[in-house]
């Protein structure tokens, strides 16, 4: 045991936070520190992508210029999802649609569709075996 480490969170974790202010207001993120230099942000709101990750320091990941948005600003008609997108190291598409927006048999598919603006309706994390475990 190390003396000048009072609680495990020093090293490695997980914290939840909320963001205040703007258009993530109200946000979930979970901030997740693996102890061996690799951060991960995670927005359970956003789906549960992978939102920031840095390793040793590096960022590995673009944040577009909106930044964090919370669900409730997406917008399906056409293009508009981009006013919502984060980016991120990881962005789920889907599920009703993949690509450029269109008309597919009379019904207007927006661009990437809405999955990555669903929230996880459970989130948990535990320490098993040495290992940091989110689902």
């Amino acid at each position: 045991m190390n003396p000048y480490i009072g609680h495990d969170s020093q090293l490695y974790g997980v914290e939840e936070h909320r963001l205040v202010g703007g258009k993530g207001d109200g946000m979930r993120i979970l901030e997740v520190t693996n102890g061996k230099g690799m951060e991960l942000v995670i927005p359970p709101d956003r789906a549960g992508d992978i939102a920031r990750l840095r390793f040793r320091g590096i960022n590995m990941s673009y944040l577009s210029p909106c930044g964090y948005v919370a669900p409730a600003y997406y917008d399906s008609t056409g293009s508009n999802w981009l006013k919502s997108f984060t980016a991120g190291f990881l962005t789920t598409c889907g599920l009703q649609a993949v690509g450029s927006p269109c008309t597919d048999e009379g019904e207007e598919l927006p661009l990437h569709g809405s999955i990555a603006n669903q929230p996880c309706e459970q989130v948990c994390w535990r320490e098993e075996d040495g290992l940091l475990v989110l689902h």
